[in-house]
């Protein structure tokens, strides 16, 4: 596999090497300290597997490196790195494409884990309640129970039917539902707000 560690931090590009070192096989490192260096990689290296960003770079916000990025390589996972664990932020860069956030406060294990789940496919991110906030959440912006089910079968791909069929209720009940949680969740679609649910845990029953 190919990896480009887009970090301005030496060290810390080293410690990710070591750790992918021990869980990936044949493995290609690609470093930039910017990104415009990582956007000049991607250009050169089109076969890159995934990309480790961090979000404080000097030369760009890292939001908005995610965006350039994913221009470039639409089809490459991109996990964002932060020492900023803002669930905001978070959220941010799950409905620009992103394929997980990573803390950089995390442990070893966490990260080790973290990586072993990017690295299988799958989407990583901490459990938004459990990492730092900007300000205190709107209690009328929290999803109710029922919304949480809805959006629990939304992340299944199920369609308005299939949810109405599965909860006992009206499809027109379900239309309200999803409207109401794509305004709490402030997303656009039914696509991004499958990528915050991952991120708050409903998919698991969180």
């Amino acid at each position: 596999m190919k990896f480009l560690l887009v970090d301005d931090h030496a060290l810390f590009r080293h410690g990710l090497r070591e750790l992918l070192s021990r869980l990936a096989g044949n493995h290609v490192f690609v470093e930039a300290e910017n990104c415009a260096v990582a956007l000049a990689e991607v250009s050169a290296h089109p076969d890159i597997d995934l990309i480790l960003l961090d979000l404080a770079l000097p030369d760009l916000n890292g939001l908005d490196g995610l965006v350039r990025l994913r221009e470039l390589c639409p089809t490459t996972p991109v996990v964002l790195l932060s020492a900023n664990e803002n669930s905001h932020i978070i959220v941010d860069g799950l409905r620009r494409g992103a394929q997980g956030f990573i803390p950089k406060s995390s442990s070893i294990e966490e990260m080790t884990a973290a990586l072993k789940q990017v690295l299988a496919g799958e989407i990583y991110v901490p459990m938004i309640g459990m990492v730092g906030r900007a300000e205190p959440p709107d209690e009328n912006r929290t999803l109710t129970v029922r919304q949480r089910e809805v959006l629990a079968l939304l992340v299944k791909n199920l369609s308005n039917k299939e949810i109405a069929d599965a909860l006992g209720m009206r499809v027109n009940t379900v239309r309200v539902h999803v409207a109401a949680i794509l305004k709490i969740l402030d997303v656009e679609n039914r696509n991004d707000a499958a990528r915050v649910a991952l991120g708050m845990g409903v998919a698991n029953g969180g």
